[in-house]
């Protein structure tokens, strides 16, 4: 099921706190392929650093971080999701799996699974609003991704953050379902703390998924994504986010990075809050 590949300081066995566990699949990208690649080249970017967090006084050295490797996913979505699903059962029990898209296809199950501990909120970061019921002829299309965690009962409580494109049919639906999402615009004029604030509340749980695609961020911060919009979050609003929600994320998935269209240093930033992800999450245990 594995093809191993190890994420800087991830050396635990079975005994793990944190589980990284990539999904390169990018099968229903619609601009820019390549987001397969994301994985490794975030794992390549993640020895970039210094054990030490000196944010949070956390060496992630002394931590238990286990590198489970990438999925072999194939290129057919169903089979995809489902082999996403079966992988937790190599996730350690109590751990907390960081999933490394791959396009945001793979979130869907993700959430899928981890809900059905028990009932979760979902707070996403991205450009789109990812709620088409379907796109390029399947309902598991990464422009599909928000609406299939809608689908899922055991979601609670649901807001996506940095939203700036979408279909008018796609607003429309947000609107009569009264679907929350704020915009790039909205955390620019109000900053993402007190955005935070908002959709913590409208999503309603303790306990949250949190789910990163790149292409929230302006291109200017993360240019290495398959669908880049203009206008974006920037990179301290997201390690915002990240502060803020680590704490009570049941997981994390960071995606649609495709670095060969930059000179890597959209994969330096995923690592780089993949880690502070970790450090957040540790330090206020």
């Amino acid at each position: 099921m594995f093809q191993l590949s190890n994420f800087a300081d991830a050396n635990a066995s079975e005994e793990a706190e944190f589980v990284l566990v990539g999904a390169p699949f990018d099968a229903t990208t619609s601009f820019r392929p390549g987001t397969r690649c994301g994985p490794d080249a975030i794992r390549q970017a993640s020895y970039n650093f210094e054990t030490f967090e000196s944010r949070y006084g956390i060496d992630l050295s002394d931590l238990r971080i286990l590198d489970l490797g990438n999925l072999e996913l194939g290129s057919d979505p169903g089979l995809a999701c489902e082999a996403i699903q079966d992988s937790f059962a190599f996730i350690p029990e109590g751990a907390t799996p960081i999933f490394l898209g791959g396009e945001h296809s793979i979130t869907p199950p993700i959430v899928k699974k981890i809900a059905q501990s028990s009932e979760i909120g979902v707070i996403v970061l991205d450009a789109h609003l990812d709620l088409r019921d379907e796109y390029g002829g399947t309902k598991m299309s990464h422009a599909c991704a928000s609406r299939r965690i809608l689908d899922i009962p055991e979601v609670k409580g649901y807001a996506s953050i940095g939203i700036r494109s979408g279909s008018s049919e796609e607003y429309l639906y947000a609107k009569e379902q009264a679907i929350h999402y704020h915009t790039s615009e909205e955390v620019r004029e109000k900053g993402m703390g007190q955005v935070l604030k908002v959709a913590l509340e409208e999503v309603g749980c303790k306990r949250i998924y949190l789910s990163i695609d790149f292409d929230c961020l302006d291109p200017v911060y993360a240019p290495g994504v398959g669908n880049p919009e203009p206008f974006g979050l920037t990179s301290w609003d997201v390690r915002e986010a990240i502060e803020v929600l680590a704490p009570r994320a049941a997981g994390l998935d960071i995606n649609e990075i495709a670095p060969q269209y930059d000179s890597g240093q959209t994969a330096i930033l995923g690592a780089k809050l993949a880690r502070e992800f970790i450090a957040a999450k540790v330090a206020r245990m």
